[in-house]
């Protein structure tokens, strides 16, 4: 009897089970015609499964990799929330979010019927990516890892789940369902092969891509009257672009800036970006009395068009995965002065050259721009003296702002390294290491 009702109960979950995912897979599907559910498309088809499409680098080069796709090329983007503020090409799906393991499930049974339906030639993801082992379980024959990032995020900080991201997600999953691995830099890809033990031959080096045409617009767009007072009376401006986090280290620059600005009474800061550290950066410059001197401009859809009317670009960050914006900032004629952090600032602006990190103790005039000693990464207060670093980057602005000729060289090199890494070429290096196409380059050729 007990057995009976066992059964009847058990038969009861499977039809609620079932009708549940009927309910869910139609909301997703509702509006697919027969030719989008991929029975009548001879194009190949990429699926970027990525969280969202906005508020960073790695979801600004989906939308590239979207945006100039070669012909022959579908790709659909998948997301886990409805957040877009890049442009795209093509179509946009929504899986849903999760926070526990029932609703991982969920989403991965979503993105299977999704890959089967679109019938998918390749899937790319990104080791930032929340759900980073979701496309290793799909099915899909080929499947492509971006990595952009140097410092390889676990899922917590916690012991165990560390561990279990090295050891079953980058040494087993990855290395073995993973057809290729694109990484953004030759560094990240020597710890990728180092660390985790990935054979060098599914490894490819390609630079992110950067719009420079688009860029090359946007910069001339006019500024409103609170703007363009920024820029009057032909002061010097310092810019820094990124978002209010620790990585990008801001803090060091402001506390330098305070040097600066004694020396230099007219000179400006310009920071452009938001994030969880502002309350602390503004906190900052008031205790410094950079009140006027250094502006927060918070976050806005063209920083291309203060980037050109500024006099030196500073990126003090800790580590970058590449640093876009160091080539944003070339493609509007800016001279560029970044820390020689893992990775990518040196290999845009000092090519076929040793990443010296720790090892670097003074500027280093490369051959598109200039790169200085790494920041320690420890908050400090305005009381605080400035650290050896924070001296030779106020010492080396100093210098330049007197002397602005090294600049002026800079400035006629900027546009022509920003075209090395034009969008559609890059691009086109993408999809041919994606899909194996026979013109395929192993590494980027403009270093060599």
């Amino acid at each position: 009897m007990v057995y009976e009702k066992l059964k009847i109960l058990k038969q009861f979950r499977r039809k609620i089970s079932y009708q549940f995912s009927r309910i869910k897979f139609k909301i997703i599907y509702a509006n697919l015609s027969r030719t989008e559910m991929g029975l009548g498309v001879v194009k190949k088809r990429l699926v970027i499964l990525t969280p969202k499409l906005s508020g960073g680098g790695a979801e600004r080069i989906v939308s590239y990799l979207s945006s100039f796709a070669p012909s022959n090329y579908e790709v659909v983007i998948v997301l886990f929330k409805k957040e877009i503020s890049y442009g795209f090409k093509g179509r946009v799906y929504v899986l849903g979010d999760y926070d526990n393991i029932w609703e991982y499930f969920v989403v991965l049974l979503r993105l299977k019927v999704l890959l089967h339906r679109l019938r998918a030639s390749a899937i790319m993801f990104s080791s930032k990516n929340k759900g980073i082992t979701l496309p290793l379980f799909t099915g899909c024959k080929v499947k492509v890892l971006h990595v952009q990032n140097y410092i390889f995020e676990p899922f917590t900080t916690r012991r165990f789940k560390s561990i279990f991201f090295d050891n079953v997600v980058m040494k087993t999953l990855v290395r073995r369902l993973c057809k290729n691995i694109i990484c953004v830099s030759r560094p990240i890809a020597t710890k990728l092969s180092k660390k985790y033990g990935i054979p060098e031959d599914k490894i490819t080096v390609i630079h992110n891509p950067c719009d420079v045409e688009t860029i090359l617009k946007m910069k001339n767009e006019p500024l409103d009257e609170s703007e363009q007072s920024l820029f009057d009376n032909c002061s010097p401006v310092i810019i820094n672009v990124g978002r209010m986090v620790r990585a990008k280290g801001q803090w060091h620059l402001i506390r330098a800036f305070k040097y600066v600005s004694d020396e230099i009474q007219n000179a400006r800061l310009i920071i452009r970006g938001d994030g969880p550290l502002r309350n602390y950066l503004t906190r900052l410059k008031d205790e410094l009395g950079l009140q006027d001197k250094v502006i927060f401009l918070g976050w806005h859809s063209n920083p291309f068009k203060y980037l050109a009317r500024s006099t030196l670009f500073c990126l003090p960050s800790l580590w970058e995965g590449f640093g876009n914006v160091i080539v944003e900032s070339l493609a509007c004629g800016l001279p560029v002065m970044s820390a020689d952090c893992l990775s990518g600032p040196r290999e845009i602006l000092a090519p076929r050259t040793e990443c010296k990190v720790e090892r670097l103790r003074e500027p280093e005039y490369g051959e598109y721009g200039i790169l200085m000693p790494v920041m320690d990464g420890k908050l400090y207060t305005a009381n605080d003296p400035l650290t050896w670093q924070e001296e030779v980057w106020a010492e080396e602005i100093i210098k330049l702002l007197k002397d602005p000729r090294p600049l002026e060289e800079y400035r006629r090199k900027a546009l022509k390294r920003a075209l090395d890494f034009d969008a559609e070429k890059q691009v086109k290096r993408h999809f041919d290491v994606i899909f194996e196409s026979k013109n395929r380059v192993k590494t980027n050729d403009i270093n060599k």
